[in-house]
């Protein structure tokens, strides 16, 4: 079986204060080392299931652009079918801030779960004249309107990014979207200044989530007995561009993409990472 979630990206912008971000998107897929248990009961053949579902809160801290026209932040339950959604800001700028929250669930039996991307792009998408007093690795002799500068920009480079698995703990509220919402189980490596590109490439060679990250072997992921209870542990995303950031990222956009998989652990007790020849974990 399989599923595919895309949370798709990408915004282009200009104008001498404008900065153009595009945020943070999940694919996921479901497989299976076998993709059923059998029982028998009353001399009937029952299978179980193996079903990924990832419920996920998004949110951004602008100021008082908050809500501003092209901005689009939400929340919702990818299962089934494929699906797009999308978390797309628009006018980013230094001092900005923003938070994703991802609370896989497997259905009924305990699995090995993989967290990975594609890797980032960032877009130039010509400069101003701000910007090329500043930033001489882009397109600066074609107008903006004419090249989305594929390849070059900073603005991955200049967004510092925060992981960690974390649970909700509540808040009077309500809001599953508030960072302040959830405390954290443990914080992965995140160095100083880890940035979103840092991430990206990271993901790029899978990540094997475990959800007791404190004991010697990495654990598969435990099993939820329905769609509607969380047992293991969430994966939370913070992101915000320093107010030390300049012009070196005005009119730049970038895009990337997560996606989760996941196999079940009955039978598999040693699986090979999907993405790359090593596991991947979670770098305690």
């Amino acid at each position: 079986m399989s599923e595919k979630f895309e949370l798709s990206r990408r915004k282009a912008l200009g104008g001498l204060a404008t900065i153009g971000l595009a945020g943070a998107g999940a694919g996921l897929g479901t497989s299976a080392y076998f993709s059923d248990e059998e029982s028998f009961a009353d001399n009937e053949l029952t299978a179980g299931e193996l079903n990924l579902l990832v419920d996920y809160w998004t949110s951004v801290d602008q100021g008082s652009a908050t809500g501003n026209t092209g901005s689009t932040a939400g929340s919702g339950t990818i299962d089934g079918d494929p699906a797009t959604t999308q978390y797309q800001i628009a006018d980013v700028k230094p001092g900005d801030s923003g938070f994703l929250v991802f609370c896989p669930k497997i259905v009924d039996n305990p699995a090995w779960l993989w967290v990975a991307s594609s890797g980032v792009t960032d877009f130039e998408n010509g400069m101003t004249e701000p910007e090329m007093e500043v930033d001489d690795s882009g397109p600066a002799d074609i107008p903006t309107e004419e090249t989305n500068g594929e390849g070059d920009g900073e603005l991955s480079e200049a967004i510092e990014v925060t992981v960690s698995y974390c649970e909700y703990a509540g808040g009077a509220d309500g809001d599953r979207s508030d960072p302040a919402n959830y405390s954290t189980l443990h914080e992965m490596d995140n160095p100083g200044d880890y940035t979103l590109a840092d991430l990206g490439t990271d993901l790029q060679s899978g990540f094997l989530l475990d959800p007791d990250p404190g004991t010697a072997d990495t654990q598969a992921y435990p099993a939820s007995g329905d769609t509607e209870t969380q047992t293991g542990p969430c994966l939370c995303i913070e992101w915000e561009i320093p107010t030390t950031v300049g012009n070196e990222i005005q009119t730049d956009s970038v895009e990337f993409d997560i996606e989760f998989y996941t196999e079940q652990e009955r039978h598999n007790p040693s699986p090979d990472n999907p993405y790359n020849s090593t596991t991947s974990t979670n770098g305690t």
